[in-house]
């Protein structure tokens, strides 16, 4: 670990639903957290700044005060993205080059930055590592991956310092994903609708997530470094559905037949266990027992 050097935290976006479990868990571990976001946090906290993340003046004061920054702020909707282009390229695109360029003008910081295994694409080989080739497919995954690019840019360029996580399906109580999806449908007692129920999907829990996104402030090691956030286990989407529908004995599903191309998606997260000790839950069990705590 790097023995506090990274005392001060900044996190955009940070009332958001990866935000409040970071939030908690750098409040455990008496770290300085200041949340800049325009949406006030769920309980009043003091270290809230309401800004604007275009706002670059009052960004940069935001950043001058930290020594690292966790930039949540983006679209993670893959749909909406491909639906709406220039707010993909807003909200992902235009907000981390004004976090980069605070970043620049305020002298040398730290930044994590959450991309995607979205910037993969298709892959012919499972699990997925790092060192895969980038083959990005839709709007989302291009703007995720000319993010990462920049970030590159700056560290060659004017030196800062970087972590780039690639996250795999997150999930947990609050996050807008497929499995919120169903869990809504079930809810309602519609049909659960799958369009590829036999893919084999890689799942990671947002508490998980956002032990990963600490760690990636606090450890040295990953310095500079694209690294995988996953389970480290596939799963395939039927076996979500069934378990909707043992918890929700109700509950039905039923395949959809697309023209899209079926593929699976895992991750390999052995660079992501040496580089950060990142040890994340993998059991059905886990995941059963998230998964019914969000159907209450």
């Amino acid at each position: 670990m790097n023995g506090g050097k990274h005392k001060r935290v900044l996190i955009t976006g940070g009332s958001g639903f990866i935000g409040k479990h970071l939030v908690r868990k750098f409040a455990e571990n008496n770290y300085s957290v200041t949340i800049f976001d325009l949406q006030e946090p769920d309980t009043e906290y003091p270290g809230f700044v309401k800004g604007d993340i275009f706002d670059l003046e009052n960004l940069r004061k935001a950043v001058e005060n930290s020594d690292a920054v966790v930039h949540l702020v983006g679209l993670a909707n893959a749909g909406e993205a491909q639906k709406d282009p220039m707010k993909s390229f807003r909200l992902n695109v235009l907000s981390l080059q004004n976090v980069l360029e605070a970043c620049r003008i305020s002298g040398k910081k730290k930044i994590v930055f959450p991309s995607s295994a979205a910037v993969y694409g298709i892959t012919e080989d499972l699990p997925i590592k790092e060192s895969f080739p980038l083959n990005p497919t839709n709007i989302y995954s291009w703007h995720k991956m000319i993010c990462e690019r920049m970030i590159q840019a700056y560290q060659k360029n004017y030196g800062i310092q970087y972590v780039i996580l690639r996250l795999f399906n997150v999930y947990g109580r609050g996050h807008k994903g497929v499995i919120d999806v169903f869990i809504n449908k079930a809810k309602k007692g519609e049909i659960i609708e799958s369009f590829g129920p036999y893919q084999y999907r890689d799942f990671v829990y947002a508490g998980d997530v956002a032990e990963a996104m600490y760690r990636a402030v606090v450890y040295d090691k990953a310095y500079n470094r694209c690294v995988n956030i996953g389970s480290g286990r596939g799963i395939q989407i039927r076996e979500i559905l069934e378990m909707i529908c043992e918890i929700f004995p109700h509950a039905r599903w039923k395949e959809v037949k697309t023209e899209f191309v079926m593929y699976d998606s895992i991750a390999d997260v052995m660079l992501a266990k040496i580089l950060l000790d990142f040890n994340p839950n993998s059991s059905r069990e886990f995941m059963k027992r998230i998964i019914e705590e969000e159907m209450i």
